[in-house]
């Protein structure tokens, strides 16, 4: 099936490793134009030629990133289609009165004002085109939060309302914006030492290697297995093609059919 994107020029932020880097890999399979964003994208490599992928170390965390992210990306491919807001931060707590100032505000900086950052500066881009797709990256934890991400899971439920906001004033123009919400999807940050996998090991009491069985079978998630990174690029290439576009403001949960209990 033609998802009509070749040629489209994307950003994809966070996409040195785990979903960003699946994502721009399955953009340049199907013909797109990839910048590629994140503090370091070096682990990324040269996955295509130049006239096709570019890249930008940048930390979306600071004042005018968005902008210079968007000037970049329009130097080098001369237009902006498509966004995908996906760089993060999960740190793995310990509970709620675990969490400082700082680190709250460190989570949010990143989490949700990296999106409001690189959604504004790409919009006038997009409204002069009179089209464009921002798929933002959330999680089901912003509607069911875990005890060991109270920040993250904060910042999640926020971006399901910024997209929303997103939507309701710039569909009229031809922009739509949706977020794909993955849940149990096994990246790095289940496998980094200090990871959430090592979170639910100690949790659990179990060793890290039996943590993912246990979790599986406390979680019920109906899939039977967790997620992986192309799992979630799927849902966004969906979002980004001419097969979506009657869907805006919308969340599109890649979770594996978990059902929240309350």
């Amino acid at each position: 099936m033609d998802l009509n994107l070749k040629d489209k020029v994307v950003i994809v932020t966070g996409s040195s490793s785990g979903i960003g880097l699946e994502t721009a890999k399955r953009f340049l399979a199907e013909g797109a134009r990839v910048f590629g964003v994140s503090r370091d994208m070096s682990p990324a490599g040269n996955l295509a030629p130049k006239v096709r992928w570019a890249t930008l170390n940048i930390d979306l965390g600071t004042e005018g990133s968005g902008e210079h992210v968007a000037e970049a990306a329009m130097d080098t491919f001369g237009r902006v289609d498509v966004l995908f807001n996906n760089a993060a931060v999960c740190p793995s707590r310990t509970g709620f009165l675990d969490v400082s100032d700082a680190e709250w505000m460190r989570t949010m900086n990143v989490n949700l004002l990296g999106y409001v950052r690189m959604s504004r500066a790409v919009i006038p881009h997009m409204l002069a085109q009179q089209k464009g797709a921002i798929i933002h990256c959330g999680s089901e934890a912003g509607r069911m939060p875990h005890p060991l991400l109270p920040d993250y899971s904060a910042s999640k439920a926020a971006i399901a309302l910024l997209s929303k906001a997103l939507a309701r004033e710039f569909t009229p123009q031809g922009i739509r914006s949706n977020v794909v919400a993955p849940a149990h999807i096994r990246t790095e940050l289940w496998d980094r030492p200090g990871g959430f996998l090592h979170a639910l090991a100690e949790q659990y009491g179990t060793s890290i290697d039996d943590a993912v069985d246990v979790f599986l079978k406390d979680s019920k998630l109906p899939a039977g297995r967790l997620g992986t990174a192309g799992d979630v690029a799927s849902a966004v290439l969906y979002l980004a093609s001419n097969l979506s576009e009657f869907i805006s403001g919308d969340i599109i949960n890649v979770d594996g059919g978990v059902i929240p209990t309350t």
